[in-house]
């Protein structure tokens, strides 16, 4: 037990500054809204994801509604009036870049659907048949992806590495999820399809990096349209990767199990 001063005070408490009643109580507060409050690093993954997922969706119908002349002033004010060489190029051959987006559009539909989570438990078999219907678009994507870059050359040779690169990252996941499935690891199947989903959606921000790699850095829109294809996809996966580890996340509760089961043996 501590010492106590004359009047009941704690050893070594300064006259008047005795916690009063009103800071306890405004403590207690803080700390009751502070547990209530979700971590930065369970709401913000999902929410860059969904924003990625929204944004690919956005593009994705401009891409096939809104004719190039509509938007060519746009576009050339935002990255360059060199990009608009891609735009004609879209205009002379429009059906495999129509192809690519409006696979897409489908694929961000269905998804929303996968990973809403009510839904999935509550239609087991509508989920699998939009699962399958959702893996064959993120396969059919990248590469419809690495076709776009070679009939629409805007970035050069430059545009076809990262696009191979991630179309082999992208379809080793969907493969990776479809055996997990198979073999009914739904853990190491919300995993990897979450992998391949993030990547996939990432391709819109290429929009966003453009106008800043042409207009704060002063690169020419070719050079940068090419660089953007890394970034995308990159930051996409790493953003899952933080998703899927956080506290109580599907890697997490799957070394939990694993820890439990080898305590067992």
């Amino acid at each position: 037990m501590g010492e106590t001063q004359p009047g009941g005070r704690p050893a070594g408490a300064a006259e008047g500054l005795e916690p009063r009643g009103d800071f306890k109580l405004l403590s207690i507060t803080r700390s009751s809204t502070a547990a209530r409050l979700p971590p930065v690093r369970n709401w913000l993954p999902p929410f860059v994801l969904i924003t990625m997922a929204v944004a690919a969706m956005a593009f994705g119908l401009n891409n096939l509604f809104v004719p190039t002349a509509a938007q060519a002033d746009g576009d050339a004010a935002i990255a360059g009036r060199e990009y608009l060489q891609l735009l004609a190029a879209f205009d002379a051959n429009p059906y495999l870049i129509r192809t690519h987006v409006g696979l897409g559009v489908i694929f961000v539909s269905l998804a929303a659907f996968q990973f809403w989570r009510k839904f999935r438990n509550q239609n087991l078999k509508r989920h699998k048949i939009i699962g399958y219907a959702a893996m064959t678009c993120m396969i059919l994507l990248p590469i419809t992806a690495i076709a776009c870059a070679i009939v629409y050359p805007f970035a050069g040779p430059a545009g076809i590495p990262p696009n191979v690169i991630w179309m082999v990252a992208i379809i080793w996941c969907v493969v990776a999820g479809w055996r997990a499935a198979r073999r009914r690891d739904f853990i190491d199947h919300e995993a990897w399809v979450t992998r391949a989903t993030a990547m996939t959606v990432g391709i819109s921000l290429t929009r966003l990096y453009e106008p800043v790699l042409v207009h704060v850095f002063g690169m020419v829109p070719h050079a940068a349209f090419g660089l953007t294809f890394w970034f995308g996809q990159g930051e996409g996966l790493l953003i899952a990767e933080v998703w899927l580890r956080r506290p109580g996340g599907p890697l997490a509760r799957k070394a939990a199990r694993k820890s439990q089961l080898a305590a067992r043996v």
